[in-house]
């Protein structure tokens, strides 16, 4: 979120690699916290695992229209009120039909999410209109466009060197996946998260450093985790500690908590103060990094579709912080408008100077390339000052790979990422080039 959640694409249809030492500029290490493209030939399909747990959940919000947006409706005719949940009822049994035959609803998701509005207004004559919209879609012919792969980008990006020799870290006590790394701004501790699995209870992890290549496992990080999805941690100088969690959207579409970190647990947890959180169903802030003076929060926002195994949609976007609360800033588009594209970004890190951000770019080669299917890459943008946009992104191209979800520490001279290596996540370091 992150820098945030990752999506685990596999890219390429390349097969499982082994973990190999550094053996320079050229090593190859994996990143991302999210598997989304578990298999070779299959590289769609590669776009699912860690991101799995946040899907089901905002497919819960989705699908359970039948139940929850008739709480609170008055009429004075009981058969309006039936009347309107058998007609979502339908559309709930029409949306799973599509996710199961792999189309896209989300201009039906849009159309219920007008509904929900009607509903909440008192405006149940409304709502049935729209109901009956969105089952006339529904019950339509399907289109080319119904499909929601990973998207196709064709735009032409350049490269850097400014991070090179990538190698994987040691964590003393722990041998399970480890991704989504935060190192804390004084350098002593790493915080990460475990497999992004559905089948795993997802929480938050820390470590102390003991090397440079080197960390001791402290255990659970204390306080923070929930039976929910916990993930993608990040801390400002001054100990404000924040991390992505789903244990509440369902009810509230936020996703972002914070607390206190004291160098043994985070205290007073709740939900991130502000206006942050998205307005529509399906959409979720996925990843996010705070400023090292905690005035800025990146944030990576993705919208989602029952069926689709990774985000359609995912951009990054900034809010600043007024009066102790959180708002999406006024200029977030003009600061981002070189790094949102068709493909995918998320998983963003901003540097202690506000001057360099990093993130994960994520999309389908274009067809008729000579290696087809999923690209996964890291990229680095920059800006000469704080108030400017940032540039246009290049490719760190040592990291190579299926790589994620990077973070740098207040000097810079190293970088961190995690890396798919076999069937689990490391994570791994870079080192500032000298030059």
């Amino acid at each position: 979120m992150k820098h945030g959640t990752s999506l685990g694409i596999h890219a390429n249809g390349e097969q499982e690699e082994k973990q190999k030492p550094d053996d320079g500029p050229h090593a190859e290490h994996d990143l991302f916290t999210t598997d989304l493209f578990p298999g070779a030939n299959d590289s769609k399909e590669r776009i699912r695992i860690s991101l799995m747990k946040r899907v089901l959940v905002i497919f819960g919000a989705l699908i359970l229209v039948g139940g929850v947006l008739f709480a609170g409706l008055r009429v004075k005719a009981q058969n309006t009120v039936n009347r309107l949940k058998e007609k979502a009822a339908k559309a709930q049994a029409g949306v799973i039909s599509w996710a199961q035959e792999g189309r896209d609803p989300s201009a039906v998701l849009a159309v219920m999410n007008q509904v929900k509005a009607a509903l909440d207004a008192g405006d149940p004559y409304k709502a049935e209109v729209l109901l009956d919209r969105a089952l006339k879609m529904l019950n339509g012919p399907a289109k080319p466009g119904d499909q929601s792969p990973l998207p196709v980008y064709a735009g032409n990006e350049q490269e850097s060197d400014v991070y090179v020799r990538p190698g994987p870290v040691s964590i003393e006590g722990y041998d399970g996946s480890a991704m989504e790394p935060f190192i804390s701004p004084d350098g002593h501790y790493l915080f990460f998260n475990n497999e992004n699995d559905p089948q795993i209870n997802t929480n938050l992890l820390f470590a102390e450093r003991t090397g440079k290549l080197s960390f001791r496992y402290l255990g659970e990080l204390p306080s923070v985790n929930s039976e929910a999805l916990d993930a993608a941690p990040s801390l400002d100088a001054a100990g404000h500690f924040y991390f992505t969690t789903v244990r509440d959207y369902d009810r509230t579409m936020n996703s972002v908590y914070t607390g206190e970190f004291d160098g043994k647990a985070v205290r007073n947890i709740h939900p991130l103060q502000g206006d942050i959180s998205p307005k529509t169903l399906g959409m979720i802030n996925m990843d996010v990094s705070i400023s090292q003076d905690g005035q800025r929060l990146y944030i990576s926002r993705a919208l989602f579709v029952p069926g689709a195994p990774a985000p359609k949609k995912s951009d990054l976007m900034v809010a600043r912080l007024k009066n102790g609360a959180f708002s999406i800033d006024a200029n977030s588009d003009r600061i981002m408008k070189s790094i949102n594209t068709d493909a995918l970004e998320y998983a963003p890190a901003v540097s202690a100077d506000g001057l360099e951000l990093y993130f994960t770019r994520a999309s389908l080669l274009m067809a008729g390339s000579e290696t087809p299917g999923a690209m996964l890459r890291i990229m680095v943008a920059t800006r000469s000052s704080v108030n400017e946009p940032f540039g246009e992104p290049r490719v760190l191209t040592a990291l190579t790979g299926f790589v994620e979800a990077p973070t740098t520490p207040v000097d810079a001279k190293e970088l961190f990422f995690h890396k798919k290596v076999g069937k689990n996540f490391v994570i791994c370091r870079a080192e500032r080039n000298a030059k």
